[in-house]
């Protein structure tokens, strides 16, 4: 299933590291575990993923055919919820939270004071 996602090397001709995306969720299904990524920003990589992951379960347990991959998770970002997501980024429709999420604050690593 690898093979039908792209993906683009970063300026420095480096895999972006996409493809470990398709491979901790793949055995995170397999061992019926939960998959959680976070990013710097919480905004671009994260919604992406979200999108990733809908497509391979579609894929997955639903039927998806493997070549479809690509073109559904384009779909799923042009008309989904990201779409309201950049608008919320934008301040267009309400102004996000400040604070972070609870599940969020619990990955976290502790910082220095918290040791």
């Amino acid at each position: 299933m690898q093979s039908y996602v792209n993906v683009r090397h970063s300026a420095q001709g480096h895999p972006s590291g996409v493809s470990v995306l398709c491979v901790s969720s793949e055995l995170c299904n397999r061992l019926g575990a939960c998959h959680i990524t976070m990013c710097g920003t919480g905004m671009q990589r994260c919604t992406l993923n979200v999108t990733l992951e809908q497509a391979m379960i579609l894929s997955r347990n639903h039927g998806l055919m493997p070549r479809c991959i690509m073109q559904t998770m384009d779909i799923m970002r042009k008309q989904g919820p990201r779409v309201e997501l950049s608008a919320k980024n934008l301040k267009v429709m309400d102004q996000m939270t400040p604070a972070f999420p609870r599940l969020f604050k619990l990955c976290l690593p502790p910082s220095d004071g918290d040791l």
